[in-house]
C-alpha cells in the first residue's frame, strides 16, 4: 500500500511577520473558578483518573477543540475532563498587540473526596503487591514480577498515587525485560503525572524520563525533565548540576541530525509529540482525520489533501504536531533542517 507524505513546518503558514520573544504575550487564564489542575468530587469509589487536555484559546480567549493527549488511570473520567478545559476562559495570546490562537495544555485530575477515609494516599494492600514487585524486579525474577503487576492493576490500583506508582514500577519491569515499546509508555506517563508521587520517587522518575528523553531525541521533553529536577523543593540540584545537564543536552542537540518516530495511533486517540527541528514530515499507511500544529503562539489546521512542505520558524513558541486517526495505524514523523530550541 502506498504511503501518505504530509510534510510540514511553520512558516508560510503563518501571516504574522517574525517578532522577538518579548513581542509576544501568551493567554491567562481570567475565570478564576477553573483556574486549578484538579476537579475533586464526593464519589463512592476510590476510582480516580488523570488525562492532559490540549486545547485552542481564540483570539476572544474562548476555549474550543479539545483534544485528550494522554490519559492515565479510568479513561470514563475524560468527558469530565474536556467538561472542566471549556469552562476555562482566557485573555487571549497576543503578537505585536495582536490577538493570536494559542494552544495550551492542561493536566486534570479527576479525585474523589472521603469524609470516612482518605484517598490521597496509596491502599496498604497496594503497597504490599508494589513492594514484592519492586524486589522481585531487583532479584531478575521477571516473570514472578509480572504476575503482582498485574495484581496490582486489577485489584488494587485505584486513586491517582498509585496510578502513577504503578506506572512507574511497569516502566522498570519493561526496561529490565528490554520491552521498549512499554518502557516508552510507562515512563513518560510517569514523567508527566509524577505531581502525584513522593519526592524521592518523582526524583528517579525524573532520572530515568531524561535520559530516555535524550535517548530518543525527544528534545523538548529532556529540557522539561531538567526543569522539573529544579522544581523539587526537597531534592538538592545544584545550578552547577542544572548546568552540566543542560550543555550536555544542547551538545547532543545541536549535533543532532535526522530525526525519526515512530507512533502508534489508536482509533479516535489524539497524540501531539513535540517539535525541536525546522522541517517535519508525517508518514501514514492511510488516511488521517486530523493533523495540526499546535504553538503557543499560533495554530494552523492543515487540509490533508493539498498540504505543502513548509520549514518551522525559530520564533514559533513550543509547537506539537496533533495527529489523529479513525484508524489504529503506526505513522512516522520526520524532523529535519535547522534546530531551534
Amino acid at each position: 500500500m502506498k504511503k501518505r507524505l504530509l510534510a510540514l513546518s511553520l512558516v508560510s503558514t503563518f501571516t504574522l511577520p517574525p517578532v522577538s520573544a518579548d513581542d509576544f504575550v501568551p493567554a491567562q487564564v481570567i475565570n478564576k473558578n477553573y483556574d486549578q489542575l484538579t476537579n475533586t468530587s464526593s464519589r463512592a469509589s476510590r476510582l480516580e483518573g488523570i488525562n492532559l487536555s490540549s486545547y485552542v484559546v481564540d483570539e476572544n480567549g474562548q476555549v474550543s477543540d479539545i483534544e485528550i493527549v494522554a490519559t492515565a488511570g479510568q479513561k470514563k473520567y475524560q468527558r469530565e475532563a474536556i467538561d472542566y478545559v471549556s469552562k476555562l476562559n482566557y485573555k487571549s495570546a497576543r503578537i505585536n498587540g495582536n490577538a493570536v490562537p494559542t494552544a495550551k495544555t492542561i493536566k486534570v485530575s479527576s479525585q474523589n473526596v472521603h469524609a470516612s477515609f482518605s484517598n490521597d494516599q496509596a491502599s496498604p494492600g497496594f503497597f504490599d503487591d508494589y513492594k514484592k514487585a519492586s524486589q522481585l524486579i531487583d532479584d531478575k525474577k521477571y516473570d514472578e514480577a509480572k504476575t503482582y503487576i498485574t495484581e496490582l492493576e486489577n485489584e488494587h490500583t485505584k486513586n491517582t498515587v498509585e496510578i502513577v506508582l504503578l506506572a512507574w514500577l511497569k516502566s522498570q519491569h519493561s526496561y529490565f525485560v528490554k520491552d521498549w515499546e512499554k518502557f516508552d509508555k510507562h515512563i513518560y506517563e510517569a514523567f508527566l503525572f509524577r505531581d502525584n508521587l513522593p519526592d524521592q520517587i518523582k526524583k528517579r522518575v525524573i532520572k530515568n524520563a531524561l535520559q530516555w528523553f535524550i535517548s530518543k531525541q525527544d528534545f523538548v521533553r529532556a529540557y522539561d525533565a531538567i526543569d522539573a529536577l529544579d522544581n523539587i523543593d526537597s531534592i538538592t540540584f545544584s545550578e552547577q548540576n542544572k548546568a552540566q545537564l543542560l550543555a550536555q543536552v544542547n551538545d547532543i542537540y545541536k549535533n543532532s541530525g535526522e530525526i525519526s518516530q515512530q507512533i502508534s495511533l489508536e482509533s479516535e486517540q489524539a497524540v501531539l509529540p513535540l517539535l525541536s527541528k525546522s522541517e517535519v514530515e508525517l508518514k501514514s499507511d492511510k488516511p488521517l482525520s486530523k493533523v495540526q500544529l499546535r504553538c503557543e503562539n499560533k495554530v494552523v489546521n492543515y487540509d490533508l489533501s493539498t498540504i505543502d512542505k513548509i520549514e518551522i520558524s525559530k520564533n514559533d513558541v513550543r509547537c506539537g504536531l496533533l495527529i489523529k486517526s479513525t484508524i489504529a495505524q503506526t505513522v512516522t514523523l520526520k524532523q529535519s533542517g535547522k534546530s531551534f530550541l
